[in-house]
């Protein structure tokens, strides 16, 4: 546009008035900026963008921290597995009675509670005598 205008300003080139039209309706068209109103909405709705951008980023920077984190602790384990000296049959089968005791202890407990509970849904309420 700046161009159009200088040539046509030294004569290099004639008026188009089509273009010239087309030019103010630009200019009419286009929002006055110097609205309070105006500056506050578009700065709330850039503050808004920004916001979400900006919580997107950190939760990406979580996500990826705790990927981290998860992938340090797996190496941990795969590196103390490695240097474990191999379980021989008789750990695996003590590991396995330790975890069905464990299994049946929790069992026996939980029936216990559950005995208990129903106990006391099944006591007689005393009357009370009113005076």
């Amino acid at each position: 546009m700046h161009r159009y205008l200088s040539d046509v300003v030294q004569g290099k080139m004639p008026v188009n008035h089509q273009i010239i039209y087309n030019m103010q309706d630009m200019f009419n068209l286009s929002p006055n900026l110097k609205v309070e109103e105006l500056v506050k909405a578009f700065a709330s709705n850039t503050n808004d963008s920004m916001l979400v951008i900006y919580l997107s980023s950190l939760i990406r920077s979580i996500i990826a921290l705790h990927n981290l984190i998860n992938n340090k602790m797996m190496n941990i384990e795969a590196e103390r597995k490695a240097n474990e000296p191999p379980k021989t049959e008789e750990d695996l089968k003590r590991e396995k009675e330790e975890r069905e005791k464990a299994l049946k202890e929790k069992e026996e407990k939980e029936k216990a509670e559950k005995e208990k509970a129903q106990q006391k849904t099944k006591r007689p309420k005393k009357d009370v005598k009113k005076k």
